[in-house]
């Protein structure tokens, strides 16, 4: 018998059953280390209350999809964005496409700016036209993201904040080390004997851009070294603030001694300051963070988050038969020559 228009998801499933909600979520998704009595009451129940799960029907007959969707958050997108402001994203895109062909699965690729982007990505999640999605790029807070953690869908979310770890059913945290290799970068300019770094800051709603504000601060407190505002500059990641706020420092002659700009991205925006304001850029301790594709080649000092790495976890997390949820982190390399860049 079905009881049509009653209300039921997994968590009410779980209660009915007397199990655990990854024990439905594993049924859901035909995962076979569920014992048959534990089936058999949950797929009653299904049945029963004519359930129907945010999983497409090949999924229900035991056929994955096979397209893994990255969704990136990019409040800022239109058509005046460029190659460079989204250079990151591509570069760990790219590293993903190649670890699911070997895996005989395809990507799907799509941008995040707003609540109709939200539901469009929630769509293709309730339609099936992805099997599961790797999330990057979102802040701390994210009511959506948090929504389709907390779902059923197997996910990803790399560089997120795990304060709702508890909630996720298969979600694998993997997070860079963001706040190791600004050390490294801290301590490199730091040995040298240099006591006002300039920092231009990240997104601090990004949990990468409040763990290098972090590890700049925690670096100078260590030393002893006086904390002075007017070399933190709040850039959001973004090119044209950077240099911006890079043409201020210099008109109001604030000295510095030494640079380290929380992207690559905004390093590109402060180097053009510099030029236009006749410094001799290439005599002063520059670091970036990301290892972009033109940032060593120039002539500039990065770290590289081991996108290669990130990739691979992902991958492996996405296609394999059953897994729980975790928090992985992923080191980082200081970059200082194009033989480092090589061996990246």
């Amino acid at each position: 018998m079905n009881i049509e228009n009653k209300k039921i998801d997994s968590t009410k499933i779980a209660e009915l059953a007397g199990v655990s909600r990854s024990t439905v979520s594993r049924v859901l998704n035909n995962h076979p280390n569920v014992s048959s009595k534990n089936r058999e009451k949950i797929l009653k129940i299904i049945d029963e209350y004519n359930y129907i799960p945010n999983l497409n029907a090949q999924t229900l007959a035991g056929k994955r999809n096979s397209v893994i969707g990255i969704f990136i958050y990019e409040p800022n997108m239109s058509s005046r964005t460029t190659s460079m402001d989204t250079a990151y994203f591509m570069n760990f895109t790219d590293t993903v496409v190649k670890e699911a062909f070997l895996e005989n699965h395809q990507i799907l690729v799509d941008y995040v700016k707003d609540f109709d982007d939200e539901k469009r990505i929630e769509a293709f999640f309730k339609n099936g036209n992805v099997s599961s999605g790797i999330f990057i790029g979102f802040l701390r807070e994210s009511p959506f993201l948090e929504r389709m953690i907390k779902s059923e869908y197997r996910v990803v979310v790399v560089d997120y904040a795990k304060n709702i770890l508890e909630t996720a059913q298969e979600t694998l945290y993997i997070n860079t080390d963001d706040y190791g290799g600004t050390v490294s970068i801290m301590k490199k300019i730091l040995d040298k004997g240099f006591k006002r770094p300039l920092i231009f800051l990240g997104d601090l709603k990004k949990l990468s851009g409040f763990e290098r504000e972090r590890a700049y601060r925690d670096s100078l407190k260590n030393r002893d070294i006086h904390i002075d505002e007017n070399l933190i500059l709040s850039s959001e990641y973004c090119k044209e603030k950077a240099y911006k706020y890079m043409l201020q420092i210099l008109e109001k002659d604030i000295k510095f001694d030494s640079i380290f700009s929380s992207s690559d991205n905004m390093l590109f925006g402060v180097v053009k300051a510099l030029k236009e304001f006749g410094v001799d850029y290439e005599k002063l301790e520059i670091w970036g963070f990301d290892n972009l594709k033109y940032t060593v080649p120039m002539g500039f000092k990065t770290v590289s988050p081991m996108l290669k790495e990130t990739a691979k976890k992902s991958i492996k997390f996405l296609v394999s038969e059953f897994v729980e949820t975790r928090v992985e982190y992923t080191k980082t390399k200081l970059i200082e020559s194009m033989l480092d860049y090589f061996e990246d």
